[in-house]
């Protein structure tokens, strides 16, 4: 059996320990709820990601705005003719204007818009060999690729690059 006939200074180093660290508590919660919301940003990143999860977290799905009236060109326009030499009508052969999808050679001739420095090129790559060439250009247009002709092989080819005066 022990008996404690005096017990001194306990209760004081007791006090003085949490006399060290008031703020431990406070920082003890200012820590949890740090990695809570970053933790809860990382899955809310996460689910926008996702199309159908992000119609949940965003109200608007479209473009914002529509256009006052019809474009306005602020730059002069051309117009150039491509034509199919070797065949009747090939639907796999693409008319390209930077990249983009213009036409389709549902026709033997296409007449298309174009604007200073748009590159014109032909997509072959789901069709045959194929031969096209550049038949008329609008007077604007400075160009020496009046007539030529490209063969086009399931591939991708650039046939002539738009300078307009």
């Amino acid at each position: 059996m022990k008996v404690v006939v005096f017990s001194a200074g306990k209760k004081q180093k007791r006090s003085k320990a949490k006399s060290v660290n008031p703020g431990a508590r406070f920082e003890r919660v200012l820590f949890f709820l740090f990695v809570f919301l970053f933790v809860s940003l990382i899955v809310v990143q996460a689910a926008m990601m996702n199309p159908s999860i992000r119609t949940f977290f965003t109200g608007d799905t479209g473009l914002e705005g529509s256009p006052l009236q019809y474009e306005e060109y602020l730059y002069s326009q051309g117009e150039i003719s491509v034509a199919l030499c070797n065949e009747d009508l090939n639907e796999d052969l693409k008319l390209l204007v930077n990249g983009d999808e213009v036409a389709a050679f549902s026709q033997k001739l296409i007449n298309i818009k174009v604007k200073h420095g748009d590159v014109i090129s032909i997509d072959g790559s789901l069709a045959s060999e194929s031969e096209v060439e550049i038949v008329s250009a609008s007077t604007n247009i400075i160009s020496n690729d009046i007539g030529k002709r490209i063969k086009v092989n399931s591939n991708v080819k650039q046939l002539t690059r738009i300078i307009i005066e």
